[in-house]
């Protein structure tokens, strides 16, 4: 069986620089009279140094120094409809807002967490220790280090808990 023939060479090359044209640009059209004119960017007033003393110049005038004054928005029927669902829900007296004393953040309550646990962990484990240190013995060496050692395994996980692992 004789060997199938080497493909045609190809020739590769860079993409033309220019796009071309879908579609041709239509003649512009002029703005109508109305249409604002576009922002001509910083506009240059003098070529001279500004000085700490033209500033406070400025300043002193009181006049704004960058631009003019918000204009006020006019009125219309969204205001309207906007302040008579206010006077209804203040007829209702859903805007009457009170805060309940006894509210309390989830940080607040696991603080409060953390003392109580605290307190009921470690006050026993504390006991175990000072009892068995009392005196001390071979066997109460062992009590006396894995009470120890367990309130601070229990205090570092909890303080780590609390205050470091931000789950809210």
């Amino acid at each position: 069986m004789p060997d199938e023939p080497d493909p045609p060479r190809k020739f590769y090359g860079f993409k033309p620089r220019e796009f071309a044209t879908a579609n041709p640009p239509h003649p512009a059209a002029p703005p109508p009279a109305s249409a604002p004119l576009p922002d001509p960017g910083i506009v240059r007033v003098h070529d001279a140094r500004i000085d700490v003393r033209d500033l406070h110049r400025a300043a002193a005038t009181g006049q704004p120094l960058l631009s003019a004054p918000p204009s006020p928005t006019r009125e219309n029927d969204v205001h309207t409809i906007l302040r008579a669902n206010l006077a209804v829900a203040d007829a209702a007296g859903l805007n009457q807002v009170t805060i309940d004393p006894r509210h309390r953040t989830p940080h607040q309550r696991r603080v409060r967490r953390c003392w109580i646990l605290l307190v009921a962990v470690n006050v026993p484990l504390g006991t175990l220790a000072w009892k068995t240190s009392h005196p001390m013995t071979q066997a109460s060496a062992y009590f006396f280090t894995f009470a120890v050692a367990g309130m601070a395994l229990f205090t570092a996980r909890l303080v780590w808990e609390t205050f470091f692992l931000n789950t809210d």
